[in-house]
């Protein structure tokens, strides 16, 4: 069962800032995926939009499910299944928000198996995005998270000693999910994978995005925001926390590459 009254209390904790109002939500989310409390996201959404209209039902609903979605990548799908997919349960017709950057809608077999074929199921290149701009939109945001050299670095480490890793690692999950901005901008997809390394016991890593939440842009404020929600969950879950490295201790010049 979602520890309700914490999840309240970050709640309150948010409602002096309107960007946080509508992130705090998503950064439980996913650190209570990560947690391996997934089932517990279904009353977390309905804690969260309890009252609200349903085009602001959706809203939240497109968001959360984004986020979710984007950091499988780091805890594992069966993990975001497990929260996803009770979500889904509660959802009547009418509530499920269909909306996906990264899909194609069409009704011909053929074309759809061209568009896979191809991998041009994005919306993004349906209006108009080549896939040299995807390519150059995840290489920008891998190169903002840790400077152009060390990113550099990193890529030329991974292609030497797998290939394929270089290939999933930094092509297919920077070009197709985190570097995709359309629902979630760059500092929210930082916050929220802070939260998801912290919780699935990843200190090293949750460093990084910690450290790349303010590198996109955002604040030390943020990153301590992202970081409390995640340290409150994990610790509620019985998540091994006490190796993170707290966002004011963090050095965000660092150009070490990993």
């Amino acid at each position: 069962m979602a520890p309700l009254k914490l999840l309240q209390e970050i709640q309150v904790r948010s409602e002096g800032s309107v960007d946080a109002k509508d992130q705090w939500y998503m950064i439980a989310a996913v650190a209570m995926a990560a947690a391996g409390a997934g089932p517990d996201v279904a009353e977390l959404y309905q804690m969260v939009t309890k009252g609200m209209s349903l085009p602001d039902e959706k809203h939240v609903q497109r968001r959360l499910k984004e986020a979710v979605l984007k950091t499988s990548i780091l805890y594992g799908v069966p993990r975001s299944l497990q929260a996803l997919l009770p979500l889904f349960a509660t959802l009547k017709e009418e509530q499920i928000d269909h909306y996906g950057p990264r899909f194609v809608l069409v009704d011909d077999l053929m074309e759809r198996q061209i568009l896979t074929m191809f991998h041009l199921r994005t919306e993004a290149l349906k209006n108009g995005e080549t896939s040299a701009e995807r390519r150059e939109r995840g290489r920008r945001h891998f190169d903002t998270l840790w400077t152009p050299a060390a990113a550099q670095s990193n890529r030329d480490k991974n292609f030497k000693y797998q290939p394929d890793l270089y290939l999933l690692n930094l092509e297919a999950i920077y070009e197709q999910w985190l570097s995709e901005d359309t629902i979630l901008n760059a500092v929210e997809t930082q916050m929220c994978t802070t939260a998801a390394l912290i919780c699935s016991g990843s200190p090293q890593q949750a460093m990084w995005h910690t450290r790349g939440i303010v590198r996109h842009g955002g604040s030390i404020e943020m990153a301590r925001f992202a970081q409390g929600i995640a340290l409150d969950i994990g610790q509620a879950y019985g998540c091994k926390v006490d190796n993170v490295v707290k966002a004011d201790y963090i050095d965000y010049d660092d150009r070490t590459p990993h």
